[in-house]
């Protein structure tokens, strides 16, 4: 069986991945080691898509003002229109800005862009992959060890020593089966937990960094748990809120393993691109996972064959208009790619909103103290998402920052 050169997200062998991680596998051929995979593993994953719009439908009836799906993620959950989120996605991915960004990073890895590039996001190169796991190793041999040093960890990003010991000292740190992960503290009595990755012997410069994510949103949790003005206000606004605050960490762990900022001016410019790269990278599976729940709603008898051709239609739709001037063309699909659309629907515009209230939020900081401002902000308590962000920076939900100084940013790095 020969595989076609369309890559289906699930075009892999039905024989599971312990054989063709073993092996030399070739998707267009669909060859382990030059011998025939066998069967292709099929539209399983549409099916689990589609169990998905089925629960939703059957939650529908009971929400007479949310009817579906969409609607409830968006004006209850989200508490921002759907209208207004789609037009927040598109407004980064038509910024002009991109063109020039995407010439640099050509540039500096020496060819054109691929579509793999899209990955790309670290534009400094201040460490190796290997000497960043030295330098974590030598703070931290595992899981361990980063949970019982977390009020040092606080301190060094200028928490005051009551502060640091108080959140430091409840956060549980495990390691995850899967991907990291943070869960709030149901009462004030409970711990927050916080779940990453680690190496066999050591905990490494990648769990170490999903590491520093995860606090942020267990810093969060913690300060909207115990520090809001009332009960009824624990918590923030929606997802993309305590995303903000998970980015704004995980952009500070060179900093605690000891990698110093030498010039703060360079190190926003950098961070600025880097913000607008990964917002753009994660809108534009935002927009093909909106518009493929759209179409779900419209094709109510469609079959998983019918929803993988519409999906894959509509990632092509979106990469042509926004991606392939910059990264050529797409023979994977990469924007289908994401498991979070599988399981967790609708939830990926949460990550690009979560850049664009970290970048607003990082703007705003810049010459505050982060600690000052993080317990400020996250105890401003569960407001609308409008009001939240005009108490927490002074402005509503935008783009424009981000892409203003994304732009000033290159031009700092790559002056012309």
């Amino acid at each position: 069986m020969v595989a076609s050169t369309i890559h289906f997200v699930d075009c892999i062998p039905a024989v599971g991945p312990q054989k063709w991680n073993s092996g030399n596998w070739d998707p267009r051929k669909n060859t382990i080691d030059g011998a025939d995979a066998g069967e292709l593993l099929g539209p399983v994953r549409y099916e689990q898509l589609l169990k998905q719009r089925n629960v939703a439908v059957e939650y529908d009836k009971y929400f007479n003002e949310y009817p579906t799906a969409i609607a409830r993620k968006f004006n209850l959950e989200r508490e921002i229109p759907e209208e207004t989120v789609e037009a927040l996605l598109i407004e980064l991915l038509e910024a002009p800005i991109r063109k020039d960004i995407s010439s640099y990073m050509s540039s500096l890895i020496g060819r054109p862009l691929e579509a793999f590039d899209i990955y790309l996001e670290d534009l400094s190169e201040d460490a190796s992959a290997s000497q960043l796991d030295e330098k974590v190793t030598a703070m931290f041999q595992d899981e361990q060890e980063f949970q019982n040093k977390l009020p040092e960890v606080l301190c060094g990003l200028g928490y005051t020593d009551e502060d640091a010991a108080f959140l430091g000292t409840r956060i549980n740190v495990e390691i995850a089966r899967g991907a990291g992960h943070a869960m709030r503290p149901g009462i004030p009595e409970y711990h927050a937990w916080l779940r990453t990755n680690r190496l066999d012997d050591r905990l490494g410069w990648d769990g170490f960094d999903t590491a520093m994510h995860e606090l942020g949103h267990n810093l969060e949790q913690l300060i909207s748990t115990h520090f809001v003005p009332r009960p009824l206000l624990r918590n923030v606004p929606n997802t993309a809120c305590t995303e903000a605050f998970a980015f704004l960490y995980q952009n500070k762990a060179k900093e605690v393993v000891g990698i110093q900022v030498e010039d703060e001016e360079l190190s926003f410019a950098i961070a600025s691109v880097e913000g607008l790269l990964a917002a753009c990278q994660i809108a534009g599976p935002s927009l093909v996972e909106l518009y493929t729940w759209r179409w779900l709603y419209e094709n109510a008898d469609a079959t998983a064959d019918q929803l993988r051709d519409k999906m894959i239609a509509i990632a092509d739709e979106v990469w042509n208009k926004y991606f392939a001037d910059y990264f050529g063309e797409d023979p994977y699909h990469i924007l289908t790619a994401y498991q979070h659309m599988i399981g967790y629907p609708l939830y990926l515009a949460d990550y690009t909103i979560g850049h664009v209230i970290s970048h607003q939020i990082k703007s705003h900081v810049r010459g505050k103290d982060l600690a000052t401002e993080t317990k400020r902000i996250c105890s401003i308590g569960r407001l609308t998402p409008d009001l939240w962000m005009n108490r927490a920076v002074g402005n509503s939900i935008s783009g424009s920052q981000l892409i203003e100084d994304a732009a000033a940013g290159l031009q700092r790095i790559n002056p012309k």
